[in-house]
């Protein structure tokens, strides 16, 4: 997972160095998990959570002043379970399609296909048929909907209603709020199709608090399937991140005309209109003919963003021959990295990577959709 997370890092270490001029490194980052070898996949659809409980007719009061609100009606009822998991299933099915990776068979296909193979069926000339890969299972493995009604008192002066020793008197005021807390624990499964074995698994939780201030009996809770349906947009995200590669985006300044060269400060404005081959093509010359750092520098970052990561490698291996510079080195450090990334991704998106599980269950497709 920590990869992920990696050009972030390197975005808040090279946007630190401050306002000087960037350039953008776009490059491709492998997903956690190869799916190289899975681009065709059959989603079935997201098994609901059998154990809501259906709610009360009346949200509940947490104290004495919120009871004059008992009137408050619960925000669902026991078909908020299948909501979720149709948003559930939606949502990934969204998801997946816009990587651009994956070659989609619709849940109504995939359901069907395990529906008859439960049924004793043999199902491998339909996945022969339909080029399925693999089945990706979404589950909402649990979810809770928690809703009360609270009081919040704060005194205000009268001063038209003295008490009688002349002081104003002390009126309380009440505000009344309705906290709903949700969570959601989800997850989804890879089951290699040739085989009816796990491929991968993972899953996600999440757990939200919203307050809505109100002050009419005739108040309306929110629904909740809306924030069930913030926290799945965010799970699928995550779970797009993890099946597929993507192409991400770097900034990285340029560095400082220090030693200052006169004759190299013109390069500078040709990034900043994004003329950044010419741009390249006179730094190089300013750090062949006058061995000047910071040109070298610069030099090798246009490459890489012009899409030579090989050849910025090597002018940096020249520069660190001849100067000794962190930045340099950082630079360096940073182009073997996203060439690695690079090599991953592409060799998932050929589908030529080395092959591995990640999970260690064993269960069969079946199994996993009915939950046992």
């Amino acid at each position: 997972m920590k990869r992920l997370f990696f050009p972030l890092l390197l975005a808040v270490v090279f946007l630190l160095a401050g306002c000087s001029t960037s350039v953008s490194l776009t490059y491709d980052n492998p997903s956690e998990i190869d799916m190289g070898r899975y681009r065709t996949v059959a989603v079935a659809s997201a098994s609901a959570f059998e154990g809501l409980h259906e709610p009360p007719s009346y949200v509940r009061a947490a104290d004495r002043p919120a009871a004059i609100f008992s009137n408050v009606r619960s925000s669902y009822d026991r078909g908020l379970a299948d909501e979720v998991a149709d948003a559930a299933t939606q949502a990934l099915v969204d998801k997946l399609q816009q990587t651009r990776f994956f070659s989609i068979i619709p849940p109504v296909t995939a359901d069907s296909l395990i529906r008859r193979s439960r049924a004793g069926a043999d199902i491998s000339q339909d996945i022969t048929r339909y080029g399925i890969d693999a089945f990706i299972i979404p589950r909402v493995v649990s979810m809770d909907v928690n809703e009360y009604v609270s009081s919040q008192c704060e005194y205000v002066l009268d001063y038209s209603r003295p008490d009688r020793n002349g002081r104003p008197l002390r009126i309380p005021v009440y505000t009344y709020f309705l906290t709903q807390t949700v969570s959601l624990v989800y997850s989804y499964t890879v089951v290699d199709a040739s085989t009816m074995t796990v491929y991968a698994s993972k899953t996600f939780s999440d757990k939200r608090e919203y307050v809505s201030e109100f002050s009419s009996s005739f108040f309306r809770a929110p629904d909740p399937i809306g924030y069930f349906r913030s926290m799945l947009d965010a799970m699928t995200t995550l779970v797009s991140w993890q099946l597929a590669p993507q192409q991400l985006t770097l900034d990285i300044t340029l560095m400082d005309n220090k030693p200052k060269l006169k004759e190299a400060s013109d390069a500078w404005d040709l990034v900043k209109d994004g003329a950044i081959g010419q741009a390249s093509a006179e730094f190089k010359e300013y750090w062949q003919d006058y061995d000047h750092l910071p040109s070298g520098y610069n030099y090798a970052l246009l490459t890489a963003v012009c899409g030579d990561i090989d050849q910025a490698i090597s002018i940096l291996e020249e520069i660190r021959t001849r100067y000794s510079s962190d930045e340099v080195n950082e630079l360096y450090d940073t182009f073997l990295i996203i060439r690695d990334r690079e090599e991953e991704a592409r060799a998932q998106y050929e589908g030529t990577g080395d092959a591995r599980i990640y999970s260690d269950s064993g269960d069969n497709i079946f199994s996993l959709i009915i939950g046992d």
